[in-house]
């Protein structure tokens, strides 16, 4: 290379440093006058769209909402964040659904995160449906949300987040009267599950040691629910595929479905995850052999209600015969005999929302030491043809 050319190539490189620096030196002057002297953040925005959308996030929300409302897409992508970020997510909805099409991985990401974090699952599924949501652990959840079948996901994003695979559930605990296995096919029961269990051992009822309760097990594919808010939960656990894979060494199961009022069938729970915690309580309860202290089905006074004496720890029913001192009666029967419960006022067995009171987990205590842990439960793949029904 000639002296000249060597001048030249110099020259020309020291050129575009001038110029760039130059142009990054008049983005900012503008960026400034932007947000000092009220400039037009458009305009200003147009003499130097690189300077500016490197400092989106400076704006001020109103000079944003202006840049993103003339269809510019990293300031749609920015401003979607920011009203998102205020919990109007159904707005920002109309600015990243816009500029997807111009969205990097990273950017669609970050949105993902923050859609994820308002639970916003439809939007969710609209990027999932357009190709749009990234691979990563946004993805997953939403699986998780949809009762994408176990066999789908990840085994180690379900671990990671504390609940357990068919292939690796928790040991009973052998220090604990009643192991219980917990599962669900759907996020917020596997959530909700959680939440229960720790409510349940930071007041353990009726006392320490008596329920121990598995991580909760994600089953979507393997059984098959369906019932609607007002019908009660219900699974169809003869033909599901989960009855060869699940272990044989815990007492009682608790399932939890999306919808269905709560029942104890043959030492299985269903509770839908919407319950409140009372309701699981009172079920626990019914693990145990205590009966409902408002009207029962009529299927099942025909039969109940026609037996005489103690029927449960809460409930004796009388043919003529006297009742239990400080006895008094109870809504369950309407036919056959009358029934009795301990207490005068309403329990947690009659309105679940009351929770434990202290007559009726003395009450639970004297039963389970009158049983020694006695009860009907969960025997292996649910063949349970001569067992009792507890509602």
């Amino acid at each position: 290379m000639t002296q000249v050319k060597r001048f030249k190539l110099i020259g020309v490189l020291l050129c575009c440093l001038l110029i760039t620096g130059s142009s990054n030196h008049l983005g900012a002057i503008g960026f400034w006058h932007v947000l000092n002297t009220k400039a037009n953040v458009l305009q200003s925005y147009w003499n130097s769209p690189a300077y500016f959308s490197d400092h989106l996030e400076q704006l001020p929300k109103t000079s944003l909402a202006i840049l993103a409302r003339s269809k510019i897409s990293s300031a749609q992508y920015m401003y979607s964040l920011k009203l998102i970020k205020s919990s109007q997510s159904d707005t920002a909805k109309q600015f990243w659904l816009s500029a997807i099409n111009d969205l990097t991985i990273p950017e669609r990401k970050i949105l993902a995160t923050k859609l994820l974090e308002q639970s916003r699952w439809s939007d969710l599924e609209l990027l999932a449906s357009k190709n749009k949501l990234p691979a990563g652990d946004v993805l997953n959840h939403l699986k998780l949300q949809l009762k994408i079948p176990q066999s789908k996901i990840s085994t180690a994003f379900i671990h990671d987040l504390g609940f357990s695979s068919l292939r690796n559930i928790s040991k009973p605990n052998k220090q604990c009267m009643f192991n219980v296995l917990t599962m669900s096919d759907h996020r917020s029961g596997l959530y909700k599950l959680t939440e229960f269990i720790n409510a349940y051992n930071k007041q353990p009822e009726p006392r320490e040691n008596i329920f121990c309760f598995s991580k909760p097990v994600y089953v979507a594919g393997m059984l098959e629910c369906k019932s609607s808010t007002s019908q009660i939960a219900k699974c169809d656990w003869q033909s599901s595929k989960v009855n060869s894979q699940l272990p044989n060494n815990f007492d009682f199961i608790v399932m939890m479905p999306k919808d269905g009022t709560a029942n104890v069938t043959k030492g299985t729970m269903l509770i839908n995850s919407k319950a409140k915690y009372s309701i699981f309580l009172h079920e626990l309860m019914h693990f145990n052999g205590f009966e409902d202290e408002y009207a029962l089905p009529k299927t099942k006074q025909a039969w109940l209600c026609a037996k005489t004496g103690f029927v449960a720890p809460n409930l004796f029913i009388s043919h003529g015969e006297s009742p239990p001192t400080g006895w008094h009666k109870a809504k369950s029967c309407q036919v056959g005999g009358i029934a009795y419960k301990p207490s005068e006022n309403w329990s947690i067995m009659q309105y679940q929302q009351l929770g434990l009171s202290a007559q009726y987990r003395q009450l639970w205590l004297k039963h389970l030491d009158m049983t020694n842990g006695n009860f009907h439960r969960h025997s292996g793949a649910f063949t349970f043809a001569n067992k009792a029904i507890l509602n």
